[in-house]
C-alpha cells in the first residue's frame, strides 16, 4: 500500500536514452511513469532524437513519455533568468572583483525538477514523499551522485540512481549500449543559452542554429543590464565576441546527462 510510484525523469541525453534502452531489454523494471522536463529553451536535436527513437520505442512497451512544458509549471518567480529575488538562475561566469567564477545554478531546480513535481501531483495527487525519481547519473559521474546522496530526497528513499547501482554504467558503456540497439547516437542534451556549454558545441549552436545563437547573444547582453559581471561564456566576455574555434579542454563544461548540474 505505501508502495512508492517509480518516475522516470529522462533529460533526453546519451545515460537517459541508456535507461531506455535497459528498460526495453528487461534489464531495469518499467517505471509507472516517464517525464521530461520542457524549459523551452532545450537544442532542437534533443526534441528530434526522443520524437524519432526513444518515443516510439518505448511506447512500443506501453510506455508514454510525457512531456511537461516548464511554461506552464514553473512559479511565477522564477519565469525569468533572474528570479524575483535577484538571483541569476543560470550557471554564468563572473569577474566580480577581478576574480573569475561560476555562479551556482538553479535552474534546473526551478526549471525542471519542481515543475516535473508539480505535474506529477496534479496528475496522480502524488506528492514528492510519495514517488522516487531516476536520475541518469552514470557510474563516472560520482561527484554529482555524491552531492545528490547528502540531500534530504536520497536520504528519504526518493531517488534512484539506474546506472550506479541498478546496472553500473559508464559514459562510455552507454553509448555502446544504445548503439548496440541500432540507435543512432543521442546527441547531448543541453540548452542552446546554457554556460555549462564547450566551445564546441556554442560553435554547433552558432553554426546550425543561427537563430538560437542569436537569440543567446541577446540573452547574454540582457543579463549585463542587470548583473555587469556576468557573461554565458567562460571566456567572461560577450557572447559575440568569444572565440568558439578552441579546442576543448579538461574544463569544457557539458550536460551529458540532461540533469544539468543537480
Amino acid at each position: 500500500m505505501n508502495k512508492k510510484l517509480e518516475v522516470f525523469s529522462t533529460g533526453g541525453g546519451t545515460q537517459s536514452t541508456a535507461i531506455s534502452a535497459l528498460i526495453i531489454q528487461g534489464k531495469l523494471p518499467k517505471p509507472d511513469l516517464v517525464v521530461i522536463a520542457d524549459t523551452g529553451r532545450e537544442m532542437p536535436t534533443t526534441w528530434q532524437y526522443l520524437d524519432s527513437v526513444v518515443r516510439p520505442a518505448l511506447k512500443a512497451i506501453g510506455l508514454e513519455v510525457h512531456r511537461v512544458k516548464t511554461s506552464e509549471w514553473v512559479s511565477e518567480a522564477a519565469r525569468d533568468v533572474f528570479h524575483q529575488n535577484g538571483d541569476l538562475l543560470i550557471p554564468a561566469f563572473s569577474n566580480l572583483n577581478g576574480n573569475p567564477s561560476k555562479l551556482s545554478s538553479f535552474c534546473s531546480n526551478e526549471w525542471k525538477g519542481r515543475c516535473v513535481d508539480r505535474w506529477i501531483k496534479a496528475e496522480t495527487g502524488k506528492t514528492r514523499s510519495q514517488f522516487k525519481k531516476w536520475i541518469g547519473f552514470s557510474l563516472d559521474e560520482t561527484t554529482r551522485v555524491l552531492r545528490m546522496q547528502r540531500g534530504k530526497e536520497y536520504e528519504s528513499g526518493l531517488i534512484r540512481f539506474p546506472l550506479v547501482y541498478d546496472v553500473p554504467t559508464k559514459r562510455q558503456a552507454a553509448i555502446r549500449l544504445v548503439e548496440k540497439m541500432g540507435w543512432p547516437r543521442p546527441p547531448r542534451s543541453r540548452c542552446w543559452m546554457c554556460p555549462n556549454q564547450s566551445d564546441h558545441e556554442w560553435a554547433e549552436v552558432q553554426t546550425d542554429h543561427p537563430e538560437l545563437f542569436e537569440a543567446a547573444i541577446k540573452l547574454d547582453e540582457s543579463i549585463r543590464e542587470r548583473d555587469e559581471n556576468a557573461y554565458l561564456h567562460s571566456a567572461i566576455k560577450p557572447l559575440r565576441d568569444a572565440d568558439l574555434t578552441k579546442p576543448d579542454d579538461l574544463f569544457s563544461g557539458s550536460c551529458p546527462s540532461g540533469e544539468c548540474f543537480l
